[in-house]
């Protein structure tokens, strides 16, 4: 049996002291399946039992499949970031592997809210046993972390001047996006200094939370010029951003299996502030808070109820539930304590 790593090991991942997770906070899970059961409760009383079997006699194929290409190709993205990241400091990581580490992360920060922290752990405890210098991971997850959270802050903003131009989206969901593009560049702008030190009074504060203690106890070991270079910082925040693009396009791309065509500007305000409720949620995955911004956000750029539930839940079929088998197998081989580990 390997020895257990000590939580203040420059080569220890932040979960490498965790055993996986005994349970599923379950009661949360109802809640949003309720939720998801309510709305679509609602949205069926609302309209027609009709419109919905003529929505699904009508669901072409072809566009169904380039859906699930569309969100194959996020989870291909997101490999490549952690690839270019690690090879920025001469480690190599397959595509294969890559991909592996994408899904388990995607499984566990939707089974494990914790603001992305879960998943970018799990993935950095995946990389030190792979051998790679605990300084190569700690500046790949900054980067990684803080070029998401600068493409997020991005991707808001444009979403809501489009939102602005177009008179889409109501006033007060304006404010909560401002805000949050507000509170995205503080954390990007955190993270992108955090190696030189220069914040060491607000470590301090964080420390006062468990899973940020951890994973500062890890970034920690950040060599200075993490973000120095300037070609993997911009390689990295264009796949973020084309992630996101990507998943706004999955929605409009399932609107039109439907028969819909909807505005592209108008699909892309929606999935962003829908994101935006589903980031603040407590619920796994914004489970049914996601669902019913969506709905209500797409009916306001003009798409029927009807048409905006179908295309929310094919989207979430695709990018939520689709995704959660293979993501649990691959989280399962990527933990520590593993049967194999054991073995050894």
């Amino acid at each position: 049996m390997p020895e257990e790593p000590r939580p203040d090991d420059p080569q220890a991942s932040p979960l490498d002291s965790e055993r996986k997770p005994s349970s599923i906070p379950w009661l949360v899970w109802l809640v949003g399946a309720a939720a998801c059961a309510a709305l679509i409760l609602v949205v069926t009383h609302l309209t027609e039992e009709e419109e919905f079997l003529q929505l699904l006699q009508q669901i072409d194929v072809l566009w169904l499949g380039l859906a699930l290409v569309l969100q194959s190709l996020t989870y291909l993205l997101q490999g490549i970031v952690w690839r270019v990241v690690v090879a920025a400091r001469g480690q190599v990581l397959s595509l294969g592997k890559s991909f592996e580490l994408s899904l388990a992360m995607l499984f566990v920060d939707q089974a494990l809210p914790s603001g992305g922290i879960s998943g970018v752990a799990v993935v950095s405890g995946a990389l030190s046993r792979m051998g790679m210098p605990g300084a190569v991971v700690a500046s790949a997850v900054l980067v990684d972390v803080a070029m998401y959270h600068l493409a997020y802050a991005s991707c808001m903003a444009l979403a809501l001047g489009l939102a602005l131009f177009h008179a889409f989206l109501p006033h007060w969901v304006g404010v909560a996006m401002l805000v949050f593009v507000l509170a995205e560049l503080g954390v990007a702008a955190f993270l992108i200094f955090l190696p030189s030190g220069g914040t060491t009074w607000v470590k301090a504060k964080l420390r006062r939370f468990s899973k940020l203690t951890r994973l500062l106890q890890w970034v920690e070991h950040a060599p200075p010029g993490s973000f120095h270079n300037h070609r993997v910082l911009l390689l990295a925040f264009f796949m973020h951003a084309f992630i996101f693009l990507l998943d706004a396009a999955t929605i409009w791309v399932a609107a039109r299996a439907l028969g819909f065509n909807a505005s592209l500007a108008g699909v892309f305000s929606s999935f962003m502030a829908s994101n935006l409720f589903r980031t603040i949620g407590i619920i796994p995955g914004g489970l049914g808070t996601f669902e019913t911004a969506s709905v209500m956000s797409l009916k306001s750029i003009g798409m029927p109820l009807s048409v905006g539930l179908s295309a929310t839940l094919l989207f979430r079929g695709l990018s939520f539930w689709l995704p959660m088998l293979p993501g649990l197998l691959c989280s399962r081989w990527l933990l520590p304590n593993r049967p194999k580990d054991k073995a050894s």
